[in-house]
């Protein structure tokens, strides 16, 4: 306790000293960290936005061209009769045109070209939740019933994309992890400089018997506090981030889906990032120190 009262007394008398130096380390900290906080946020909205696309069941079939009524009434009652279906209906040219019109936010004059019997015929169906992971089974058996051209629906966009998901994944975390080696390097380098200007002071606290942990307690102090202060900074700086970004998606409906569905960190996150940051600068901190030490002792 007697060496956390030391470090805490000489880290912020310090700190208040060197104001210039402090500051220009937490602004780097925080730059780092505020990089760092980006790329997470980013990967975290992806991954939330793909779990709610894939929560979807949705499943249309697209019906062929002329075909007769009867025979869309004929399928509509096959796929209402399979067990694992919740719901379905058949959506006509002119309703799967307004559809669309609302899910791209635009007027539905736009569309006032297009000639509605060249649209085809949709089937639209769900499952029922406790079959959603076999929605690509039942869509598939749908799409050999005769009269049906194709079939479309979210888990088989997202499987196009699978693979470039987990590209963008890997890349995310391999430059996350060199910005956490690179605060990890900020630190101990900040250490070494303070280590270096107080040569004299850590040679007289030799001299009156201090131990290495008495002294080194004051360095790693330091090193919490700039790390948490610049933590502090890069948290103010993602969430203006956040809010500049939601604000500047308004285009139409599809971005202002996206805006209402993105997600800023949870508080567990923000705390557990926190208490990361300053174990990281403490560990930076203390093999920085020790090293130095080593080469002051007598």
């Amino acid at each position: 306790m007697f060496h956390l009262n030391y470090g805490l007394f000489r880290a912020w008398r310090n700190l208040i000293k060197n104001l210039r130096t402090a500051g220009n380390n937490i602004i780097i900290i925080a730059a780092s960290l505020a990089v760092l906080g980006v790329m997470s946020l980013l990967y975290l909205n992806i991954v939330h936005l793909s779990e709610i696309w894939l929560s979807n069941t949705k499943v249309s079939l697209f019906l062929k061209p002329h075909i007769e009524k009867t025979e869309m009434t004929a399928l509509l009652e096959k796929v209402k009769a399979h067990p694992m279906v919740r719901q379905a209906e058949l959506v006509t040219p002119a309703e799967g045109l307004k559809s669309l019109a609302t899910r791209l936010g635009a007027e539905l004059t736009l569309f006032s070209q297009a000639e509605k019997e060249e649209l085809p015929y949709t089937i639209d169906f769900e499952v029922h939740l406790d079959h959603r992971r076999l929605v690509g089974e039942i869509a598939q058996g749908f799409s050999k019933l005769p009269g049906v051209e194709e079939v479309v629906y979210a888990e088989r966009s997202l499987e196009k994309v699978a693979l470039f998901f987990k590209l963008t994944q890997f890349v995310g975390l391999f430059f996350i992890g060199l910005i956490l080696a690179a605060f990890c390097l900020i630190v101990a380098n900040a250490t070494r400089l303070s280590v270096h200007t107080r040569r004299v002071e850590i040679e007289i606290l030799h001299l009156a018997g201090a131990t290495r942990g008495f002294i080194r307690s004051a360095f790693v102090v330091e090193s919490i506090l700039l790390a948490t202060m610049g933590w502090a900074v890069a948290i103010g700086i993602v969430w203006m981030v956040f809010q500049l970004m939601l604000a500047g998606i308004t285009w139409d409906v599809f971005t202002n889906t996206i805006r209402e569905l993105s997600i800023f960190f949870p508080t567990s996150l923000i705390a557990g990032s926190l208490v990361t940051v300053a174990l990281l600068a403490a560990a930076s901190s203390f093999v920085s120190v020790n090293a130095q030490l080593r080469n002051l002792e007598p």
